[in-house]
């Protein structure tokens, strides 16, 4: 949950008795992984959303007791304590879940394997890329990945953006086998990376692999469909609705 936290994750403390805890998605993977984390917790919200710039989205939150006041610890701090306390392997899993990626790709006619690890606070890569070196693997970087200023679809980078990337395929590999990840799409990438033996064909792994890709672009579409549905049966064409910052946000013109 730490890992997670220092990702994709806000935190903060809502009331003296209660944390909350929101993150925003076009995933339906990522909005199963917080249920199974938070329910039973506290109760969790999930309604569409339309930021100008970003699209129809999913807003996920929940509201916790303070025994989950942890996920409020900085993230130098918690990744300390994962380290001290032998936690390493799952803390960068949960770190992988919100903010990492894994990825396979041709290498000449052979396959590539990679993991990627972002964020915006060059110091926690930094001293993660220390903590993974005594594991015995060697990531690149960090290196800037989308320069403050950037635009995506996802919106505007207010922060350099970083990657920290494992890169030697099969240290890649390796690494991944030990990581308890639990988010839907990336348990399966897992395991069509741990499927891979050394000499394999592009061209064997390219049908699987696309595959595996087809199914999130379709889930991924599909759901900010439906989240686009959502939210103009609920606001009329061109309402104008207020934001938390003061400001005003339009639905999109079809």
């Amino acid at each position: 949950m730490l890992g997670f936290a220092s990702g994709d994750l806000t935190a903060w403390q809502v009331s003296g008795t209660s944390v909350m805890v929101t993150s925003t998605t076009t995933h339906p993977a990522f909005v199963e992984l917080f249920h199974q984390m938070f329910d039973g917790h506290g109760p969790v919200y999930q309604y569409p959303m339309y930021e100008e710039g970003k699209g129809y989205r999913w807003k996920v939150a929940t509201r916790l007791d303070n025994s989950f006041r942890f996920l409020l610890t900085p993230r130098m701090q918690g990744l300390e304590w994962a380290t001290d306390g032998g936690l390493l392997t799952h803390w960068i899993a949960g770190f992988t879940d919100s903010d990492g990626s894994i990825q396979i790709s041709r290498a000449y006619n052979g396959v590539r394997m990679k993991l990627n690890l972002y964020n915006t606070n060059l110091e926690l890569l930094v001293r993660l890329k220390d903590q993974i070196e005594r594991l015995g693997f060697f990531p690149s970087g960090p290196y800037v990945t989308m320069p403050k200023g950037s635009s995506t679809p996802y919106g505007t980078y207010t922060k350099d953006l970083w990657n920290l990337p494992l890169q030697r395929t099969w240290e890649a590999q390796k690494l991944l086998r030990n990581l308890p990840v639990r988010h839907r799409e990336r348990q399966e990438l897992k395991r069509i990376i741990i499927s891979i033996s050394k000499g394999a064909r592009w061209k064997d792994i390219a049908p699987v692999v696309r595959e595996a890709r087809r199914k999130v672009e379709e889930e991924v579409e599909g759901f900010a469909k439906v989240a686009e549905n959502e939210y103009t049966s609920r606001h009329p064409e061109g309402s104008l609705l207020p934001r938390k910052d003061g400001q005003r946000a339009a639905s999109k013109k079809r």
